[in-house]
């Protein structure tokens, strides 16, 4: 096992620092401060609804059209999904896809040919918040096969900040869900459109809303321009961005 050297001590505590004072914009510095003190640059920040279901991502140095897929249909491949782990997590927080499946079986996976390899991604990972129990959200990080797999340090520093952010959480999540359906409400969105927006922000596809509302395909994608249309925005990714932004 790798030794946490006492520099990984000092850029835990570093990292520590940077998040004090106000959880305004809490979610974006946290990414910001582990590109800075662990190079972790390539991340998405999820927050976690009581289904253990990802919702609201905040996205760093992640590509647009990676987030769309993964919105549209890949999310559902995901092998370190929370619902999926959170088992096997016990006294850890920090997961990687090698802590789960072995390199054949990754390379086999769905998740692996439908996602991660189409848009230049192989290894991943993630840092689940939880407080008392209860999820609260996750970070995932990712990093191309030319880059290196995720090291033992790497995952111990994580340990250790995932206890922090944990604790750190409760004031987001507070009067989160009020706050989406306030901003819905304010746009004069129909019934259904609020029903696919809360969906969307699930990380529903377009397949898997219309088998949850029972409407056609086409129905879900007319709701969406029509939200989009509303919202100001063009896909799914701004549409997320937006009202973290108004919620945040």
């Amino acid at each position: 096992m790798e030794a946490f050297s006492n520099r990984d001590y000092q850029n835990v505590l570093a990292f520590m620092d940077d998040m004090a004072g106000s959880v305004e914009d809490f979610r974006h510095r946290a990414l910001q401060s582990f590109e800075r003190r662990f190079g972790l640059y390539r991340a998405n920040f999820w927050m976690v609804n009581e289904h253990d279901e990802l919702i609201r991502p905040v996205m760093h140095n992640i590509d647009d059209n990676a987030m769309d897929s993964y919105l549209s249909s890949c999310y559902q491949h995901d092998i370190l999904m929370p619902h999926k782990v959170v088992q096997r997590l016990g006294d850890h927080h920090v997961l990687r896809i090698h802590d789960v499946l072995s390199e054949n079986e990754y390379k086999e996976s769905e998740y692996y040919h439908e996602f991660m390899s189409r848009h230049n991604y192989y290894h991943q990972m993630v840092a689940y918040l939880i407080n008392d129990g209860q999820m609260l959200g996750s970070i995932a990080f990712v990093r191309s096969q030319k880059e290196s797999p995720f090291q033992e340090r790497e995952r111990m520093c994580l340990e250790l900040i995932a206890r922090f952010l944990s604790r750190s959480m409760a004031p987001l999540m507070l009067s989160k869900p009020e706050a989406s359906a306030k901003s819905g409400q304010e746009r004069e969105l129909t019934a259904k459109e609020q029903e696919v927006l809360a969906l969307v922000q699930k990380g529903y596809g377009n397949d898997a809303i219309a088998a949850r509302l029972f409407v056609s395909i086409n129905t879900v994608k007319k709701h969406l321009q029509s939200i989009y249309r509303k919202f100001n925005v063009t896909n799914r990714t701004s549409l997320c961005y937006k009202i973290h932004a108004e919620n945040s």
